[in-house]
C-alpha cells in the first residue's frame, strides 16, 4: 500500500491524540439541587478536596476517534496495488553505432523476452519500441538516456507488478558512458541484468575518400595530393548537386561529403546578409583565406568560421550521414595544394558518422556498478510519489461523515438523559 499524501497520517495521529486528551481533561459539574436538611449544616470553608477519576462516555470517545481517523486516512489517499506477485521486465536494447552485429542483438533479445515485457531501444536518445522495429543507426549510444527511459517505463509498470527486472543488452563501450550514467543508475532500486554483445571494431584506418566523381576539381586534387584519395572508400565527395544515388549510398551506411563547387550546387538556407571571412577551423586544422559566406547550416558541428558560425556540419541519413561543407574554394587559387588544407580537410573526410568511435570496453568496476546487487526493484520504490486519485477516499469520507452524525446523536442522547 502507498499513500498520495503521507503527511496527512501524521496530522491524523496528532488530532486523534488531541481528542483523547481533551476527553479526559474535560470536567463536568453536577447539577445543584437544594437539600432540605442542608440548612442545619453550618457554613464554613472547605478544608479538603478530593478528585476521582472514572472512565465515562467510552462509546462517544471511540466514535470521535474513528471519525478523525476515517477522514484523515481519506485525505492521505490510500493506494493499494493489485500486483498479485507479478514480475514485469524492462528490456533495454542498444542499436547505436557501437553494436557490431544487429542480428546478435536480436538473438539476445529473443532469449530473454516474454509476453508483456516493455522494450526500450536507444542510441543517443531512448524510446519505447518493438523487436520488429529494431535496426542499427550511426548515432552514438548513451546509457544515461537508456537508464532514464527504463526508470520511467518501470514506474509505468509498477501499478500492476510487485517487482521489476531491468535487462540491458549492449556492447557497453566506453563512448556510451558519461558523467551522469552512474548517478542515474543509482536511481534504479534493484539489480540489473547485463547482457553483453560484440562491439564494433575500433576504427584505426587513415582518412580515405572516393574522389572519382570530382575528377579534375581543385578540392579533389588537394585531397589526392594529401593522400586521402582511395577507390571504393566508404566516404564519397560530391562537388556538384546531390543526386538520389548519393542519398541512397549514404542511407546504406556510408558518408557523403557534399562540398559545393558553386552557389548553385547547394539548396541550403541562404544567409540574410552575404559577407566574407578570413578563416575557418575544423577539429584537425585551420584554413586561412578569403571565403564568401552564403549559407546557414544546422547539424553536428564539424567546422566553424572564425566568428563561431557553423561552416561544416553532419546530419544522419538512414544508417549513414551527409556532411555539408559550406567553404567555397576559388578554383584558380593554390589553396588546396597547401599543407594547411590537408590538415583542415582531414577531419571532414575521416571517421564514421558521428565522429571517431571509442569502442573500448568499459572497465570491470564500472560494469559491476551498473549491474548492482540485491533483489529486483520493488514497484513501490519506483512509484515513490504516486499520482492520481484513491478509489478509497470517497468511501472513507462517507464513513467519517456517518461517524460524525453518530457522535452528534450520542451527545444529544446524553444531554436528555442528564
Amino acid at each position: 500500500m502507498s499513500w498520495l499524501l503521507p503527511s496527512a497520517l501524521i496530522v491524523t495521529g496528532i488530532a486523534a491524540l488531541g481528542a483523547i486528551a481533551t476527553h479526559f481533561i474535560a470536567r463536568s459539574r453536577p447539577l445543584a439541587e437544594p437539600l432540605p436538611t442542608a440548612r442545619f449544616i453550618p457554613e464554613r470553608a472547605i478544608r479538603a478536596r478530593t478528585r476521582s477519576v472514572a472512565l465515562s462516555d467510552l462509546l462517544l470517545l471511540l466514535v470521535r476517534v474513528a471519525a478523525i481517523v476515517a477522514i484523515g486516512v481519506a485525505v492521505a489517499g490510500p493506494v493499494i496495488a493489485a500486483a498479485h506477485g507479478r514480475v514485469s521486465r524492462v528490456i533495454v536494447i542498444d542499436r547505436s553505432r557501437g553494436v557490431s552485429n544487429t542480428a546478435e542483438v536480436r538473438d539476445s533479445v529473443r532469449a530473454v523476452v516474454a509476453r508483456g515485457d516493455a522494450i526500450v531501444v536507444f542510441d543517443s536518445v531512448a524510446r519505447r519500441g518493438t523487436l520488429d522495429s529494431l535496426h542499427a543507426t550511426s548515432a552514438r549510444g548513451s546509457l544515461s538516456a537508456a537508464l532514464a527511459a527504463a526508470i520511467r517505463t518501470g514506474a509505468e509498470l509498477g501499478a500492476t507488478s510487485d517487482s521489476i527486472e531491468l535487462v540491458v543488452i549492449s556492447p557497453f563501450v566506453r563512448e556510451e558512458i558519461d558523467s551522469a550514467t552512474l548517478r542515474i543508475r543509482r536511481a534504479w532500486p534493484g539489480r540489473v541484468r547485463l547482457v553483453r554483445v560484440a562491439a564494433v571494431a575500433q576504427d584505426t584506418t587513415r582518412a580515405a575518400v572516393d574522389v572519382s566523381s570530382a575528377t579534375g576539381d581543385a578540392v579533389a586534387a588537394g585531397l589526392s595530393l594529401a593522400g586521402f584519395a582511395r577507390a571504393r572508400a566508404r566516404t564519397r565527395i560530391v562537388r556538384g548537386r546531390m543526386t538520389p544515388d548519393d542519398s541512397a549510398w549514404a542511407r546504406a551506411g556510408n558518408v557523403v561529403v557534399h562540398w559545393p563547387n558553386t552557389e548553385s550546387d547547394a539548396a541550403w538556407r541562404p544567409r540574410r546578409s552575404i559577407d566574407a571571412i578570413g578563416g575557418v577551423v575544423s577539429a584537425s586544422g585551420v584554413l586561412v583565406g578569403r571565403f564568401p559566406r552564403l549559407w546557414m547550416l544546422a547539424g553536428r558541428s564539424l567546422a566553424r568560421w572564425a566568428d563561431g558560425e557553423l561552416a561544416a556540419v553532419e546530419n544522419p541519413l538512414g544508417a549513414g550521414c551527409i556532411r555539408d561543407v559550406a567553404v567555397l574554394v576559388d578554383a584558380e587559387s593554390d589553396l588546396t595544394l597547401r599543407p594547411m588544407f590537408r590538415d583542415f580537410a582531414r577531419s571532414l573526410v575521416s571517421g564514421p558518422c558521428g565522429g571517431s568511435i571509442d569502442a573500448a570496453s568499459v572497465d570491470a568496476a564500472t560494469l559491476a556498478t551498473l549491474a548492482g546487487r540485491g533483489p529486483l526493484a520493488r514497484a513501490t520504490a519506483l512509484n515513490a510519489t504516486p499520482s492520481g486519485a484513491s478509489s478509497w477516499t470517497p468511501w472513507l469520507l462517507v464513513l467519517g461523515a456517518l461517524l460524525l452524525i453518530a457522535e452528534l446523536a450520542l451527545r444529544r442522547g446524553q444531554r436528555r438523559a442528564s
